[in-house]
């Protein structure tokens, strides 16, 4: 017998639950929405199930577009947008958490314009929060033109998955290794591990960029960076390195599957008590399970990656990353 799948949907007990899941028989966590008739979610929070009863057999909230301002957009390069936005402060709030995304698109455009961004940074003193955009392909190339205010949709969490073992951890040794467009969502892991005062080794790739862009947003007294090229043998071999002699007790992978597939492989072998977190690298169009463009195959189960927390070892193993 196979080891039982490990997944939990994100949105579970938040103000978004139930969602439209729900109504179709095809929520991710409580097996009565699920259309069997009996109780099987091991779902902790209060009842999913009583929930969307006492709200009329409907979903609840739905996550609503809004226009924010944009104080600042630097350009930098010429595949690359740093934009800093006024919000609210509660969303600002909702949004500093690792993981968190947004989508967001230029207000003259249509909704199927609309772009899911990671948040690299999150105020929610001054309700403020920032994004990296990197410029390569239609979509983003319109957001060149954006200037005054920008269209958002949010919050969203599913940005990484092995979220848990991330938030539990405390006092702690962690590697975070990261490439290109993933620095941005490695900014609010950082700041997270910090808080909870963990030891942090941070290895960055520039990536496809002309720079690191990250600089302003690390406190380098709290953190040991390296500057690498973390997809050559060299820097492979450095990883391995690292794993090999510091007995890290939480591992994070931002960049591409590739990557993650061979640090995955270097921490079975050589540190296999570490924890794994990684970026969540599916199609992600809808942000609400609805679509299905993020739809992932593991063992005999079809899971929604924009809603699935799934255990980052497992998904490598089974799965079809």
């Amino acid at each position: 017998m196979g080891r039982k799948i490990i997944y939990e949907c994100i949105d579970a007990g938040s103000d978004y639950c139930p969602c439209y899941l729900a109504e179709t028989n095809d929520c991710i966590t409580c097996s009565h929405l699920q259309g069997k008739d009996f109780c099987d979610c091991n779902w902790r929070g209060v009842c999913i199930f009583q929930e969307y009863m006492w709200n009329g057999k409907k979903a609840k909230l739905a996550r609503k577009n809004f226009m924010g301002k944009v104080l600042d957009k630097e350009v930098i390069g010429d595949n690359l947008i740093i934009f800093k936005i006024a919000v609210t402060k509660s969303f600002a709030r909702d949004l500093k958490q690792p993981g968190s995304y947004v989508f967001i698109r230029d207000p003259n455009k249509q909704e199927y314009f609309d772009i899911p961004m990671s948040i690299m940074y999150a105020d929610d003193n001054k309700g403020e929060i920032h994004i990296a955009v990197q410029i390569i392909g239609t979509k983003t190339k319109t957001l060149l033109s954006v200037e005054d205010e920008i269209n958002i949709r949010g919050p969203y969490w599913n940005g990484i998955l092995g979220l848990k073992e991330l938030k539990t951890l405390k006092n702690a040794n962690t590697l975070i290794v990261a490439r290109g467009a993933a620095l941005a969502p490695a900014v609010n892991i950082l700041k997270y591990l910090v808080r909870n005062n963990n030891k942090i080794t941070l290895l960055m790739d520039k990536g496809k960029f002309d720079n690191i862009f990250i600089d302003d947003y690390i406190d380098e007294s709290r953190i040991l960076t390296i500057d690498m090229d973390i997809m050559s043998d060299k820097g492979k071999l450095i990883i391995q390195e690292l794993i090999r002699n510091n007995n890290y007790d939480l591992c994070f992978s931002g960049g591409s599957d590739v990557q993650h597939k061979d640090i995955n492989e270097f921490l079975k072998e050589l540190s296999p008590h570490t924890r794994y977190v990684v970026t969540n690298n599916r199609q992600i169009c809808c942000g609400e399970g609805i679509c299905g463009s993020c739809s992932i195959r593991i063992g005999n189960k079809t899971l929604k990656a924009c809603k699935s927390q799934i255990e980052p070892a497992y998904m490598f193993e089974k799965g079809e990353i």
